[in-house]
């Protein structure tokens, strides 16, 4: 049975379809959608979801994965086959992984969300699929004009010399529309990947805000070494998604420090490299930050995970994630069981410089951490403006004494925990409290003032010892 529009209200600005075999589930979609400019369609099996295509246009769809007769991969392998432009999202719980890799490859899906969803990241992840769609087929329109300025250009009399001159003018003009459209597209592209990097931090037990401090810090460390434009890329990539595969990991897994792993369980660990490398297999864009993802465990003596990669051979922006990566796991205490000072976190990077580590992305990474310049604009259209997230901490390197600062990471609502150290705690941009340490009440205070007003707030954390 076909479901009608949830609304008759006309001009939406665009529609998109619901697929799910639970009727609840559609009932909950149909509510967090209803006050949104979008027409939508609900449909409680594959099949139906075909029929509402063949009769209405849709710019996007979202299916289930687990349905009866036709499973959510496969209605959008059929979606693809006959509506390649539509844009597909597939909701999925944690237990379908492979499942998830199949559609990825199968159904060539733009993305996908896990159940329970968060609402906020739902509406959010449809918005940013819904304006890059707009954007390719706004870029494609502007295509098309230049390709048709170009064929009247070729017909012009060589004696309409000033009917060549306007013509020239409006192309110059249609070029910078095209080179703004396929800029905002590029920077749509990197916010998506942001927003799938956070969602992938809603699973219980990896650490929100990890990725974004990796990806930052190992694109500072990509530039101090004069890697280029899409080696930075690719390491940014790699570092906002690096955590991907730990999705797959068991829960007790993920609460375990790495060094209280048990020895069986370790290789199982480690493996969520390959599984991040294979969920991200086939996507053109992301093959760079796959590969480097997979190697983030080879070690520099070639004793690492998983092919025994060594020194050169190992990629440069592998050796650089796992400096970054292992700096953070050390520091905010996820490596050991407890957090360390960024002293006696150096210390412990430097006692296996040229073991597992590389000794020129060691050395440039405490350069890096002394300066802290801005990150984002090798990748970005706009470059963000300098940010200054640190505290001062002593740090004796060597035979001279530096300053190297405690990080700052964004972490979300339902991580605080009595003890912790907050830098700042802001609503809407207006701060809330800044510099202590937080007790339950405070905790509590929080979380209420979060319910009265609807809004989450924006948390930062001071990480490691003074």
């Amino acid at each position: 049975m076909l479901i009608a529009p949830a609304s008759d209200a006309p001009d939406k600005s665009a529609a998109i379809l619901f697929v799910d075999d639970e009727a609840n589930v559609l009932k909950a979609l149909r509510r967090l959608f209803h006050n949104e400019p979008y027409t939508a369609y609900f449909a409680s099996s594959g099949a139906e979801g075909l029929e509402i295509l063949r009769q209405n246009a849709v710019d996007l769809i979202i299916s289930d994965m687990r349905m009866p007769e036709m499973s959510g991969a496969e209605f959008l392998a059929q979606v693809f086959m006959q509506w390649p432009e539509t844009i597909r999202i597939l909701l999925t719980g944690y237990a379908d992984f492979q499942s998830t890799i199949d559609a990825v490859n199968k159904g060539r899906i733009y993305n996908y969300c896990n159940k329970p969803w968060n609402d906020e990241e739902l509406k959010l992840l449809v918005r940013n699929a819904l304006e890059q769609k707009h954007l390719r087929e706004e870029r494609d329109r502007l295509s098309g004009i230049v390709l048709q300025q170009n064929t009247e250009l070729k017909e012009l009399n060589e004696h309409l010399e000033e009917k060549v001159e306007q013509r020239t003018e409006q192309l110059k003009n249609t070029m910078q529309h095209l080179d703004r459209a396929n800029n905002n597209l590029k920077k749509q592209y990197i916010d998506s990947i942001k927003a799938f990097s956070r969602i992938i931090e809603m699973r219980p037990g990896i650490k929100s805000g990890q990725s974004k401090y990796i990806a930052e810090k190992s694109l500072l460390v990509a530039r101090k070494l004069d890697m280029n434009t899409e080696e930075k890329q690719n390491i940014f990539y790699a570092g906002l998604l690096i955590q991907i595969g730990k999705m797959s990991l068991q829960d007790s897994l993920l609460a375990e420090p790495y060094y209280s792993i048990p020895l069986i369980d370790i290789r199982r660990y480690l493996k969520h490299a390959v599984e991040g490398e294979a969920l991200l297999k086939g996507l053109t864009q992301l093959k760079g930050a796959s590969i480097l993802i997979r190697h983030q465990y080879e070690r520099y003596d070639g004793s690492g995970f998983p092919d025994g990669l060594a020194k050169q051979k190992i990629p440069l922006g592998s050796r650089i994630l796992n400096v970054v990566g292992d700096y953070i796991a050390y520091l905010e205490g996820s490596m050991t069981g407890e957090a360390m000072s960024v002293s006696a976190t150096i210390n412990q990077l430097m006692s296996r410089k040229e073991s597992y580590y590389d000794p020129d992305v060691i050395d440039t990474f405490i350069k890096v951490l002394k300066e802290d310049t801005s990150i984002e604009e090798d990748v970005v259209v706009e470059p963000p403006t300098v940010k200054k997230s640190w505290k001062n901490s002593k740090l004796f390197n060597g035979s001279q004494n530096t300053t190297v600062e405690r990080p700052v990471m964004e972490i979300s609502w339902m991580q605080l925990k009595p003890g912790m150290e907050v830098e700042s705690v802001h609503f809407e941009n207006k701060p809330y409290i800044k510099n202590c340490i937080i007790d339950q009440k405070i905790i509590n205070n929080i979380n209420s003032l979060r319910e009265n007003t609807g809004k989450n707030p924006v948390i930062k954390i001071r990480m490691g010892k003074k």
